[in-house]
């Protein structure tokens, strides 16, 4: 059973600020230990009488995986009761009426929670079961224009405590934190109106494009810093050496003109000027990148996919023989790729952690993981990015079958491995086809892109490599 006095002098900081200010913003690196922190912090202000129960509020495989897990790991955190607010609608309900210290939901179900408490509690002039919200990788509501973020603005005062985790606040830049602050300081540092907000750091360039002014930046971290707590893994924690190896492949010259053609068609309408934020709209890029990844799906939207090559399923072969054993965590872009990955080695009786809907599921998964029973892992990036903790004690290395846009999820995947803990260099390995806007994706990563001009960037590079 672990002490209080096994945490580290960071994360005693970190305890000292959310307990010290009634809105808080913990900017800390994936692997610095966020939730335990925050349960200790929890711990103190209930023993202070200042919470009588806390809401948490993560993505659903974070409140299977993390919460109630770290809890009882810890001394002074065991004793802790949840409530997980999840299931059917009258699971929810009971659960919400149910004695705890902590609840736990999920950000899809925030909607009809916010409803809820209205009806069983605001209304009836009754006090909330919590009256401390705690908003797990918050960069979930950067958009304050969504209903999820409508729905909570409405109960918002009945929090005495908030607090905001995450690795990655702004990857997509400074525009995502409008939302995150709404939600924690109820707008008073960056505004309750996101149109007030952006007209008033950024400018119009054009009819689509917004362009931050020169003091965007040093402004918004001035209206923030007082209730805002960076801390950086390498500051605190040194993460291992992350080596990445470009796996390149070369399309034989069959495929290569019918690549060509569906690319035309992309840049055809990228020159257009019809589609401004066209790498965000899979209907115009979904085609040549499920064509470099080996399936394509004739009908969009359709579930049935056609096999066209099975490059990256070879190139995979040759990187598993290479590990020897060694367990692999691979991405994988579409449905396509993790059916046909999972039919290819299905002698390896690999795990898809995306499919493991149950908790009995995601338990099995990570004990076979972690017991090396397991060499080949593979999952998507959006639902592996948070909550999935242990994989870097048996593994370090990763492999891409097709990476994707977001700088968020390219990290939050990688560092599923290369966290702490972890005693070797990671690999990560990236299989690219050649000449295809597999390398546009990788230049935007590269470039540490976090908007939408760099991403413009990005693609400009690549058609310049290819001549165009």
């Amino acid at each position: 059973m672990l002490t209080p006095d096994l945490m580290h002098g960071y994360q005693k900081k970190m305890v000292n600020f959310q307990c010290t200010k009634p809105h808080t913003m913990m900017w800390a690196d994936m692997g610095l230990g966020k939730t335990i922190t925050t349960l200790t912090s929890i711990v103190h202000l209930v023993n202070a009488g200042f919470l009588r129960g806390v809401l948490i509020v993560a993505p659903i495989r974070v409140i299977r995986l993390v919460w109630r897990q770290e809890a009882v790991k810890w001394e002074h955190t065991k004793h802790l009761q949840f409530s997980m607010v999840t299931g059917t609608k009258d699971q929810r309900t009971r659960a919400l009426l149910r004695p705890a210290d902590i609840y736990m939901i999920n950000y899809e179900n925030l909607g009809w929670m916010a409803e809820t408490l209205q009806t069983y509690f605001v209304k009836k002039d009754r006090p909330l079961p919590f009256n401390g919200i705690v908003w797990d990788e918050i960069s979930k509501m950067k958009n304050s224009a969504t209903d999820r973020v409508k729905s909570i603005k409405k109960i918002l005062d009945k929090f005495d405590w908030t607090t905001g985790l995450t690795g990655t606040p702004a990857s997509n830049g400074y525009k995502d934190l409008h939302g995150q602050f709404l939600v924690v300081d109820k707008g008073e540092r960056l505004g309750t109106s996101k149109t007030a907000f952006r007209t008033r750091f950024y400018k119009k360039v054009g009819p689509y494009k917004e362009v931050a002014y020169e003091d965007t930046e040093d402004t918004i971290k001035k209206l923030i810093g007082d209730i805002t707590l960076e801390m950086s893994a390498e500051d605190y924690n040194p993460l291992p050496d992350l080596m990445v190896n470009d796996v390149e492949i070369e399309m034989p010259e069959d495929l290569r003109g019918k690549y060509e053609r569906m690319e035309k068609e992309f840049f055809l309408q990228l020159d257009s000027g019809t589609g401004v934020e066209v790498f965000n709209q899979a209907s115009l890029t979904n085609k040549c990148l499920q064509f470099s990844n080996g399936a394509m799906y004739p009908v969009a939207g359709m579930p049935l996919w056609e096999p066209i090559h099975d490059l990256k399923l070879d190139a995979l072969d040759e990187i598993i023989e290479e590990a020897q054993g060694s367990p692999i965590l691979c991405a994988y872009a579409y449905r396509s790729d993790a059916e046909r990955i999972m039919e290819r080695f299905k002698a390896l009786r690999p795990i898809n952690l995306t499919e493991c809907k149950s908790e009995a599921s995601l338990v099995n998964a990570m004990h076979r993981w972690k017991t090396g029973d397991c060499q080949l892992m593979i999952g998507h990036p959006a639902s592996m990015g948070h909550g999935i903790d242990g994989l870097q004690k048996n593994g370090h290395i990763l492999v891409w079958y097709g990476l994707n846009w977001s700088l968020d999820l390219y990290e939050q995947f990688n560092a599923r491995v290369r966290r702490q803990g972890q005693g070797a260099p990671v690999i990560c390995h990236r299989i690219l086809m050649q000449k295809t806007l597999d390398q546009a994706q990788a230049m935007a990563l590269d470039d540490k892109a976090q908007t939408q001009a760099g991403l413009r960037n990005a693609i400009k590079e690549y058609r310049q490599l290819k001549g165009h």
